[in-house]
C-alpha cells in the first residue's frame, strides 16, 4: 500500500476517535471506519496501530479548535496539566503573564468539580485514546495462530491500554486528604478504593451505560493481564520507541507496583504493600537490563539543539509530534520551551520552577544549569551555550528560574512548524532507577540509598547523603529534578501525601496560584464529568463520584 493511502487509512482511524465525546459514545462511533471496512486489508491493521500515537498528541482533540482551549493537546496536554498538580511548573514571568497560563486551574485547583467544563479534558481525552486501542483488540482473531505482524499489534494496543488505565486508576482514585481546610468537608468515604468504569473491546453499549467504577482491586488484575498479555506477545520482537516494547511494559508494571505499595489491603491476585514494593524493584530492574538503555550524560541533557526535543538512548519509549494538524499554541515544545518564541512558553509564561525547589539543588549538579537563576545576566554569562537566544535576545524576555531543559527541534526559535515538531519523552530510563531505589529502600532501609547515591554520581560529582535523615523525600527531590517537566512525578506525590508549598515570603510563584497544601491536594483527586453520570446509571446509583475539591484551599495571603 502506497505511503499516502496509509496516511489517509490512518485520518480516517483517527477521526473516528476525534468525533467521541464520552466513553460510552467513544465504545460505539456511528461515523468514520468501521470493524468491516478496517478488516478489509492486513495493512489497516499496522495503521490503526499507528493511529495510537499520532491521536495521542493531536491538537484540540476533546474539545475542538472552536474552544481554543490552550492546554487541550492531548497526552502532553495532560502530562503537562499533571505537573501543574504538583507545583513544581510554574509560570516564572510574574502576575502579568500568569493571565496566559492555561495550567493555572492545575495549579490552583480550580473549576475542578464535576460541573466544570475542564473536568471533561482528562475523561474525554483518554477515552478517546482507550477506543483506539480497543479498535485494535477488536480486530485481531485471538482463536487463530497469530502472525508476528498481529502479535505486534496486539502487544502493542494491550500495553497502551494498561498504561492509559493505570493513569487513570491513579488520577481518579480517592485517596485521603489530610490539610485542615478540608477537614469535615471532604469525605472519601463512600468512594474509597474506586477507580474508573472498565470499557474494553468486548463492552457492549447495554453495559457502558451500567457500568459502575471499578474497585482497585478489580482494575489492577485488569491492567495486568494487559501487561502480561503485551509481555507475552512482544517477547522477541524489536518495537520502535513510539510504541511500547517488553522494556516498556516492565516499565508500565514497575511504576503499577509502586502505586500498589502504598496500600495493604489482601487481594488474591495483585500483590500490594511490601510485597508491592518488591516487585515495583523487581521490574524497574528488568526494564533497565532489557531496554539496554543508559543514562543520559550532561551533553545530551543540556544540548541546546537536541536537548529533550530529539529521543537518544536513554528514551525507552516516546511520542513523536508530526507535522500534521501543528498549531503555533497547543503543542508540547510551545509550551514547556522557553525559547518558542511563538508559543505561551517562549513569549509569556516561561515555564520554571521555584526559587525554593533551585535553591535546594546542589550546585555542584550540572542539571541545575537547565533552570535560570536569581540573576539571568549572570547565569547567561556563565551558561549562554546553553540557549540558543543572542544574550540580547535572552536579557530581554527571559525571567528568573525559567528552564532551559525543553528546547524547540533543531533549536530553531523562529518557525512552529519546524521548532514544534519534537519527540515527547514518556519513559526514560532514569524514571527507572528511581522506582528501583524508592522501592528498594521501603523493603531494606539503605539498601535503596545506596542505589540512589550510585545513580547520582551520573549527575553530581561530590553528591552525598550524608546528614539527610528522610532519605525517601531525598530519592523523590532528586526525582523530581531528574523527571521536571515531563509529567511523571504527579503520581509520586498523590500517593506520598507530599503536598505543596507554593506561599512564603520571598515566593516568585504569581499571586493567584500560591498555594500551601498539608498533604495531598484534594483536586488530586479527580472527579468524573457530571455529563457521564447521565449517560451511565451506575455512576449515580452504584458507584458515586468524588467529592467536590473546589473552594476548599484559599491562596497564600
Amino acid at each position: 500500500m502506497k505511503m499516502k493511502n496509509i496516511y489517509k487509512i490512518m485520518a480516517m482511524v483517527l477521526g473516528t476517535a476525534l468525533l467521541t465525546t464520552s466513553c460510552i459514545k467513544e465504545t460505539f462511533p456511528t461515523s468514520g471506519a468501521t470493524k468491516e471496512q478496517i478488516s478489509q486489508a492486513a495493512s489497516i491493521l499496522e495503521a490503526s496501530v499507528g493511529a495510537i500515537p499520532v491521536n495521542m498528541a493531536y491538537p484540540y482533540s476533546a474539545f475542538g479548535s472552536g474552544a481554543n482551549y490552550g492546554f487541550d493537546f492531548g497526552y502532553p496536554g495532560l502530562m503537562c496539566a499533571m505537573d501543574a498538580c504538583t507545583g513544581d511548573v510554574i509560570c516564572t514571568a510574574g502576575d502579568d503573564a500568569a493571565g496566559y497560563d492555561w495550567f493555572w486551574y492545575w495549579e490552583r485547583g480550580t473549576m475542578m468539580g464535576p460541573t466544570a467544563g475542564l473536568c471533561d479534558f482528562p475523561w474525554n481525552t483518554y477515552f478517546s485514546f482507550m477506543k483506539s486501542c480497543n479498535d485494535v483488540i477488536g480486530l485481531v482473531d485471538t482463536s487463530k495462530t497469530l502472525t508476528s505482524s498481529e502479535k505486534l499489534a496486539l502487544g502493542v494496543a494491550k500495553a497502551f491500554r494498561a498504561c492509559f488505565y493505570l493513569d487513570m486508576a491513579r488520577q481518579y482514585e480517592a485517596l485521603e486528604v489530610t490539610d485542615p481546610a478540608a477537614a469535615g468537608k471532604y469525605d472519601i468515604s463512600k468512594v474509597k478504593a474506586l477507580t474508573v468504569p472498565i470499557i474494553d473491546e468486548k463492552t457492549t453499549e447495554e453495559k457502558a451505560r451500567n457500568n459502575p467504577r471499578a474497585k482497585r482491586e478489580e482494575m489492577f488484575e485488569f491492567i495486568f493481564d494487559d501487561l502480561n498479555d503485551a509481555e507475552a506477545l512482544l517477547d522477541g520482537i524489536t518495537v520502535k520507541k513510539t510504541m511500547p516494547s517488553k522494556a516498556v511494559v516492565y516499565g508500565l508494571k514497575a511504576r503499577a507496583y509502586l502505586w500498589l505499595g502504598q496500600f495493604n489491603s489482601f487481594y488474591k491476585n495483585v500483590k500490594t504493600g511490601t510485597e508491592a514494593y518488591q516487585e515495583a524493584a523487581k521490574y524497574a530492574r528488568l526494564a533497565i537490563t532489557e531496554s539496554k538503555a543508559t543514562i543520559m550524560t550532561e551533553s545530551e541533557y543540556l544540548n541546546a539543539t537536541s536537548g529533550f526535543n530529539t529521543a537518544n538512548n536513554s528514551w525507552m519509549w516516546y511520542l513523536p509530534q508530526t507535522t500534521e494538524g501543528i498549531t503555533n499554541l497547543v503543542n508540547f515544545i510551545a509550551w514547556r520551551s522557553s525559547e518558542s518564541t511563538w508559543g505561551y512558553g517562549g513569549k509569556f509564561v516561561f515555564e520554571g520552577v521555584t526559587n525554593n525547589f533551585y535553591n535546594r539543588m546542589s550546585d555542584t549538579d550540572w542539571r541545575r544549569k537547565a533552570f535560570v537563576g536569581a540573576n539571568p545576566a549572570a547565569w547567561y554569562k556563565q551558561y549562554g551555550y546553553l540557549t540558543n537566544y543572542s544574550e540580547e535576545e535572552f536579557l530581554a524576555v527571559v525571567p528568573a528560574y525559567a528552564n532551559f531543559k525543553f528546547h524547540p527541534a533543531n533549536g530553531n526559535t523562529v518557525s512552529y512548524t519546524i521548532g514544534n515538531v519534537t519527540d515527547v519523552p514518556l519513559m526514560r530510563v532514569e524514571e527507572m532507577y528511581f522506582i528501583e531505589a524508592e522501592a528498594t529502600e521501603h523493603v531494606n532501609e539503605g539498601a535503596g540509598e545506596s542505589l540512589l547515591v550510585s545513580f547520582m554520581a551520573h549527575r553530581n560529582p561530590k553528591y552525598s547523603t550524608d546528614g539527610i535523615t528522610d532519605i525517601i523525600d531525598e530519592i523523590m527531590f532528586q526525582k523530581r529534578v531528574e523527571l521536571w517537566g515531563e509529567g511523571i512525578v504527579f503520581y509520586d506525590f498523590k500517593r506520598l501525601n507530599m503536598g505543596i508549598n507554593n506561599g512564603y515570603e520571598g515566593t516568585n510563584v504569581p499571586s493567584d496560584s500560591r498555594v500551601n497544601v498539608e498533604g495531598r491536594a484534594p483536586w488530586w483527586n479527580f472527579c468524573i464529568p457530571e455529563g457521564e453520570t447521565y449517560q451511565n446509571i451506575a455512576l449515580l446509583e452504584k458507584t458515586p463520584n468524588n467529592p467536590n475539591p473546589d473552594g476548599l484551599i484559599k491562596l497564600w495571603k
